[in-house]
């Protein structure tokens, strides 16, 4: 018996070697895509903390319905418009056509622009109505009416984001990022050092650092994945259609892989994003109507405890995404689903010892206030560790042409 599991420990240690070995510059690019993430889940958690014990519970929950708002209106910008692009401009990167993977680029940020103007204008139409009738925070209208802004910057500086990982350049994503966590650490070190923590001051400084941050992106790409003049060419019903319209695809896909054409994919992807933005916010939303402002704040710093499964998650996101999109044969997308589900499998058991034991010191951390959240924290955790198991079926299966099951 002693032998057989020897043997099998040994086997056990070889694969996970082969795994890492085989998944090397995968690892790579998700820690590469971590860092940036772990800085700003520090100055977040900062931030939380000295909200939370300078404003207690109740100021929590007002600047969670706050961020909701906001939040939303990134998500519905998107509509995996996104994800698109970066899946179509990865695959003409991949063979060395620019042109396309620029167009791809203008394409998605057309529509973003479009999306975020049409939902901003909505949003602020109608948030008097929520935060008055459903929410009953009236005094906050004003304050969520100006985040709205955060949205529109964010949206312009995500093509750019798209076009460093359409090329795997994650190392530059992770240099503008991190000089964006920066600029938010220098405004939180602001409000501490004159003592002017409140709602008010929160917004203002997170609408300073988007906009910052989405002028550096920007100036660092190049111009024509923004704007170039082959797309106002012709008269001017031809210059409005190639303004909405996605570029052809030149790009011929293996049958036994994904072929839907950037129009069909497009599609797909509005409805799925459309239902997993209105699923992902409902939870402070629906508490904003039948819950009160104090319960909405444990709720909002229990859920910081899953912030660093969350950003895990993210980073392996973002760097499996662009590698899956660039495959053009079938063993291979076999073999990348492979490799990163044992990874993510070894993940997912860590997280949930993580997911038990780390969110006990949540009292502790911002205040005896919150102790009741402690159970919450260790449920909104292990939700990620069933997410990590999931994840390199969700994505990589888009590969395979699942999308239409998705």
């Amino acid at each position: 018996m002693m032998k057989i599991a020897y043997k099998r420990l040994i086997d056990l240690g070889l694969a996970v070697k082969e795994t890492i070995h085989g998944s090397r510059k995968g690892i790579e690019d998700t820690a590469v895509s971590l860092l940036p993430q772990i800085a700003l889940l520090f100055a977040n958690f900062v931030i939380a903390i000295l909200i939370a014990r300078g404003l207690g519970p109740d100021g929590m929950g007002k600047y969670a319905l706050i961020l909701s708002v906001s939040g939303l209106a990134t998500a519905l910008s998107d509509l995996g418009i996104g994800q698109t692009a970066i899946r179509f401009a990865a695959r003409a990167a991949a063979i060395g056509d620019t042109e396309q993977q620029h167009s791809v680029l203008r394409w998605a940020f057309r529509l973003r622009m479009i999306l975020i103007l049409l939902i901003t204008l909505l949003a602020f139409a109608v948030i008097p109505y929520i935060a008055a009738n459903l929410w009953h925070a009236g005094t906050l209208i004003s304050l969520m009416r100006l985040s709205l802004m955060t949205s529109v910057f964010i949206a312009i500086s995500s093509v750019p984001t798209i076009y460093f990982q359409s090329l795997k350049n994650f190392k530059m994503n992770t240099i503008v990022s991190i000089g964006q966590t920066f600029i938010l650490l220098l405004g939180v070190i602001l409000i501490t050092c004159l003592n002017k923590w409140s709602l008010e001051s929160l917004v203002i400084i997170n609408l300073i650092v988007t906009a910052i941050s989405s002028l550096i992106f920007l100036s660092i790409v190049p111009k024509t994945i923004i704007i170039s003049k082959a797309d106002y060419q012709g008269s001017l019903s031809i210059i409005l259609k190639q303004f909405i319209r996605a570029p052809v695809q030149k790009l011929k896909v293996p049958k036994s892989l994904d072929n839907h054409n950037i129009d069909n994919f497009a599609f797909l992807m509005v409805v799925t994003s459309i239902i997993v933005a209105l699923i992902m916010r409902s939870d402070v939303w629906l508490m904003g109507v039948f819950l009160d402002k104090h319960t909405i704040g444990v709720y909002s710093v229990a859920s910081r405890f899953a912030s660093p499964l969350a950003i895990g998650l993210a980073a392996l996101n973002t760097a499996l995404w662009p590698r899956a999109s660039a495959l053009m044969a079938i063993k291979n997308a076999r073999d990348l689903l492979k490799n990163t589900y044992r990874l993510c499998t070894m993940a997912a058991i860590i997280s949930v010892g993580y997911s038990i034991f780390v969110p006990l010191f949540l009292p502790y951390v911002f205040g005896y206030g919150y102790e009741s959240g402690v159970l919450l924290a260790q449920l909104l955790c292990l939700r990620y560790s069933l997410a990590l198991l999931i994840a390199p079926i969700g994505i990589i299966g888009y590969s395979f042409g699942f999308i239409n099951s998705y």
